[in-house]
């Protein structure tokens, strides 16, 4: 079962290592708990900022989309030079005998400004598309909280994966103490005559047995705390202090175990996916506006003037002002309307169903869940009540071999058996906090982050 840990902290730890570098913090022992490395994470974590950046750019988004309410004023300028005037037809005789035929109008140079204003009166699409703007908020609102809630429940199993190990380091560490001491006794005992050679042989052999368990426990170890270094983004020559054990969150068991009753309105992909779903039905009636007319005031101001020379002085400038409204009345669209609506209203489908799927997934991950932490309290139980029967074995065992009663066997036996009492202690407790995590972590459970507001 150990082996069986070491090996999954060394692939995760492996995997953690082609993050890269991180960024060191200016101190060389960093002592944490729980709720620290949690404020840690979630305020140095890259992926947490990103989300936040996400969240910046669509209210940006949305004032671009109230920009559309306000007036348009643009100005302009041009110079013409006309090669060849342009000309006008007259009638024959129109002026006289010998008159008509083209007339040539204009001047060389020709020089016009002016600002055109256009204001939305009636705009119904304007109107759509703020809501859209304001939807989309919403939703890198919610992704940021899901990238909070996911950073969390990783932080805490690493976490608890870096306690599993330290806590298994130290079972191993008593192991060998132990049996080192036993090799100690009876090497005196063998000295005085009263055991055998054998008795010599099989705990050294049961020393050296132990040295390369005792050594992989102390790779987990530093593997794991990697892990949790990158997570909370401090560098690697950072050296790790966690406080507390895997005994101490036994308490959680107190709180009890969640009935079968599920609340999912929180979790954050299925709100995702209600959110996605109002997008879509606000698209929907984007389109359909497209059918609606449109009304705009809008007003013009030119200034201008024409001359053969350059003589700017003597330029003749007049100017031209108007306003009016201008009013749009889509009529027919080739059916194109028609169709974007269709392309909506499958997505939509598509949504509901991908809604259900998950609901259904979720609802077995979450029983799962509770399943698990049912067989771990009652492991935790059973556990306790193994290690304490382990250490009274090992202390007869003990007892009976100094006096000559026991064999060398019974006490490696005794030994093996109380290291492997404590072992699946340990592996129970961190079994429990890792499906309390990943039910809170369904559940969209904002307790996961300890101290932090997420919205």
């Amino acid at each position: 079962m150990f082996n069986h840990i070491v090996f999954k902290i060394l692939i995760i730890g492996l995997a953690s290592l082609q993050l890269g570098a991180t960024s060191a913090h200016g101190q060389d022992t960093l002592r944490l708990n729980l709720d620290q490395a949690l404020e840690i994470a979630l305020s140095e974590n890259p992926t947490i900022k990103l989300a936040d950046k996400e969240i910046e750019r669509t209210q940006y988004y949305r004032r671009e989309m109230l920009g559309g309410f306000y007036p348009n004023l643009s100005g302009s300028a041009q110079y013409t030079r006309n090669i060849e005037p342009q000309v006008i037809f007259m009638p024959d005789g129109m002026f006289g005998p010998g008159t008509g035929g083209p007339l040539k109008i204009g001047f060389d140079n020709s020089y016009t400004a002016g600002l055109s204003l256009s204001v939305p009166l009636i705009a119904p699409s304007l109107f759509k598309m703020l809501r859209i703007s304001e939807t989309d908020i919403e939703i890198a609102l919610e992704k940021s909280r899901e990238s909070k809630l996911n950073m969390a429940s990783e932080v805490k199993k690493a976490f608890y994966n870096l306690l599993l190990a330290q806590n298994s380091y130290e079972v191993m560490g008593m192991s060998m103490e132990n049996a080192q001491k036993n090799l100690q006794n009876i090497k005196n005992l063998f000295s005085q005559g009263l055991v055998a050679e054998y008795d010599v042989i099989r705990s050294e052999v049961q020393v050296r047995n132990l040295n390369p368990t005792f050594v992989q426990a102390e790779n987990a170890v530093n593997l794991s705390a990697m892990m949790l270094k990158i997570l909370l983004g401090v560098g690697t020559d950072v050296e790790l202090e966690i406080e507390g054990d895997l005994s101490d969150y036994e308490e959680e068991l107190a709180q009890g175990i969640p009935g079968k009753s599920l609340m999912l309105n929180q979790n954050t992909t299925l709100r995702q996916l209600e959110l996605q779903e109002l997008k879509l039905n606000q698209q929907f009636q984007l389109i359909r506006t497209t059918r609606l007319p449109m009304l705009a005031a809008f007003g013009n101001y030119q200034y201008q003037s024409q001359a053969n020379d350059f003589k700017f002085a003597d330029y003749n400038w007049v100017s031209t002002n108007m306003v009016g409204l201008q009013l749009q009345v889509p009529i027919f669209q080739g059916f194109t309307n028609k169709y974007k609506e269709q392309q909506v209203l499958v997505g939509i489908d598509q949504l509901r169903i991908q809604r259900d799927y998950l609901n259904q997934n979720l609802t077995l991950q979450a029983r799962n869940a509770i399943t698990s932490m049912m067989r771990a309290a009652e492991q935790i139980s059973s556990s306790k009540e193994g290690i304490a029967q382990a250490e009274r074995g090992y202390s007869i065992a003990q007892t009976r071999y100094n006096t000559g009663s026991g064999t060398i066997l019974e006490l490696n036996d005794a030994e093996v058996s109380l290291t492997q009492a404590k072992l699946n202690y340990n592996q129970a407790v961190y079994d429990f906090l890792q499906a309390k995590v990943d039910y809170e972590s369904i559940l969209g459970d904002e307790g996961v982050i300890v101290g932090q507001t997420l919205n």
